[in-house]
């Protein structure tokens, strides 16, 4: 199986993350993290991969889309934007062929 293929366990996070803050109003955390941790660990094998699946993009996508644009209404939302950025960063690390753990604070990169 590809890391390409299409992901049912990612689809059923992704309800359970976004899904839910954008028709119940309920942000969770734990279920923001699940999801941030699966396209992480999917990413490991993205490093070399010219073509990214649809599914992964709209997902990373979505997420910090859904927390942007209900933390107008929801506080706990509001609270977490921070993790909007954080799957912005994780897409912006898979299009250059990183992983988040390829990045050490405080410690040059070397190129």
């Amino acid at each position: 199986m590809s890391v390409n293929d299409y992901d049912l366990e990612l689809e059923q996070l992704e309800e359970r993350a976004t899904g839910r803050l954008l028709t119940a109003d309920t942000f969770d955390a734990a279920a923001f993290e699940t999801l941030f941790n699966h396209i992480a660990d999917k990413a490991r094998d993205l490093r070399e991969v010219s073509v990214l699946s649809k599914q992964i993009l709209r997902a990373l996508r979505q997420a910090a889309a859904a927390v942007r644009t209900r933390s107008e209404y929801v506080l706990a939302a509001r609270e977490n934007l921070k993790v909007a950025d954080t799957f912005e960063m994780l897409l912006d690390l898979i299009i250059i062929g990183e992983h988040p753990d390829d990045r050490k604070p405080g410690a040059p990169r070397i190129i």
